[in-house]
């Protein structure tokens, strides 16, 4: 199982499928839609009307990667714990896991330049003061030509155009510093973007791996390899896709992106990367897919493989027995790690090399291995039970954290003034570690 007609055919086997006949529109109720569902599995909507207020002939799907337990199924793991165990597995790996097919057997059919419109396409807008219309599943294919690798990310897309996007560049990711070079040499960066994409690939664009090949991580992870076609020595599609974009980022070309719902909140206004469309290629009867801005599915995908790389490094330290990115912290700023303490200080420990794998973490909290730590509320229980104010909370000041951190932005009055100012980030690492006689800490039986 892994391209995405697989995957729904798999999500309705295992119970997680919801099949929506009503006409929904791509302005808001799609999205409404599948925010009523999520956190349950998958949604697919049959009639998706434009905002022409015609009935697209492309459906929609969403919500495949909202529930631990759908994804586990998916990668036919035998419970949730296990994905961070697939992921780090492939993480350490380092076989070759594409499949090149030659151009002539490629599975998807171009679409006339001509008949080029992506307004077409039902591309959601999801809250009111959004920007415009987003597609927020695109996976950006980059090459880098200096090491022969592929990257694989995910950047959220403003429609401008029939052929033209505005992108949002993270500051200091990969993509980011391959604008910077386009920018200096007056070139503009070939780009190919999946929609629609196989399960590995979904994942292995979400996982911080910089230093290998993600399409190969992609087949490693879902453990069968990737096709693809090349188009070129830089340009290359994975043929298992729904719907591929064939285009360049613009040499020192910028517009307005935003805004738009993060997990923690509404993002900023930027002057952000323009992304220009040259070829279109679908899958016979293609499915658009969807992800839910600040849903489930947003924070499954962001958290989910930092897991593996917290655990990975946290494991120098300790005996690990599980890593959780939690959904009080948007699985982003918070993580919940269960070790087997083996002596006093070393809770702590494992909290720095856990703020040194994933330095957008704001609170680490470290647990006994009896804690399940994917049970939120045993892991606030054991923080209520085993942490002793204020010795067992220990704060870094002035420590960067995320950027969709907003928590330090504050008003201050000075004389009729009133000034925006943003206050310097830190972190805080909660040892809630039995410290004390063991048998007044265990639960009855």
């Amino acid at each position: 199982m892994s391209d995405l007609r697989e995957l729904l055919h798999r999500s309705e086997q295992l119970g997680f499928l919801y099949k929506e006949s009503k006409p929904l529109s791509v302005m808001y109720e799609l999205a409404e839609a599948l925010k009523s569902r999520d956190g349950k599995g998958a949604v697919i909507f049959e009639k998706p009307v434009l905002p022409s207020r015609e009935i697209s002939s492309i459906r929609v799907a969403g919500g495949l990667m909202n529930n631990r337990s759908l994804i586990a199924g998916l990668l036919n793991a035998k419970r949730g714990e296990e994905i961070t165990t697939r992921i780090l597995e492939a993480l350490r790996s380092r076989d070759r896991m594409t499949k090149e097919l030659s151009c002539g057997l490629l599975p998807l059919d171009e679409v006339p330049p001509e008949e080029i419109d992506v307004r077409t396409l039902p591309i959601l807008k999801h809250y009111r003061g959004e920007g415009g219309r987003y597609v927020t599943s695109g996976i950006f294919i980059v090459h880098d030509r200096e090491e022969d690798l592929f990257s694989l990310s995910y950047h959220r897309m403003m429609l401008l155009g029939p052929r033209k996007f505005v992108i949002r560049a993270v500051e200091g990711r990969f993509l980011y510093k391959k604008v910077l070079e386009a920018d200096r040499s007056g070139k503009d960066l070939p780009i190919t973007v999946s929609i629609g994409s196989e399960l590995g690939v979904m994942l292995s664009a979400a996982t911080p791996a910089e230093d290998m090949d993600r399409l190969d991580l992609a087949g490693r992870i879902q453990r069968k390899s990737v096709e693809i076609a090349r188009l070129d020595e830089d340009l290359v599609i994975p043929v298992r896709s729904e719907i591929v974009f064939v285009g360049r980022i613009k040499s020192g070309v910028r517009a307005r992106e935003g805004p738009f719902y993060e997990i923690l909140g509404k993002d900023i206004v930027r002057d952000q990367p323009v992304f220009v469309i040259d070829r279109i290629f679908v899958r016979e009867d293609p499915i658009y897919y969807a992800i839910l801005p600040a849903g489930c599915e947003h924070e499954l995908l962001m958290g989910m493989p930092v897991e593996a790389k917290i655990m990975e490094e946290v494991s120098r330290y300790c005996k690990v027995r599980g890593v959780a990115m939690t959904s009080g912290g948007a699985r982003w700023v918070e993580a919940a790690i269960s070790i087997q303490k083996e002596f006093e200080g070393q809770a702590v420990l494992a909290a720095l090399a856990a703020i040194n794998a994933h330095r957008s973490l704001k609170r680490v909290i470290v647990v006994d291995s009896d804690i399940d730590v994917h049970d939120y509320e045993s892991v606030m229980r054991a923080v209520n039970q085993r942490a002793h104010v204020p010795d067992d909370y220990i704060f870094i000041r002035n420590a960067r954290g995320s950027s969709l951190d907003r928590s330090n932005l504050r008003y201050l009055n000075v004389g009729e003034r009133r000034l925006l100012i943003s206050l310097p980030q830190s972190k805080l690492i909660i040892d809630a570690t039995i410290k004390g006689p063991s048998d007044l800490f265990k639960p009855p039986n």
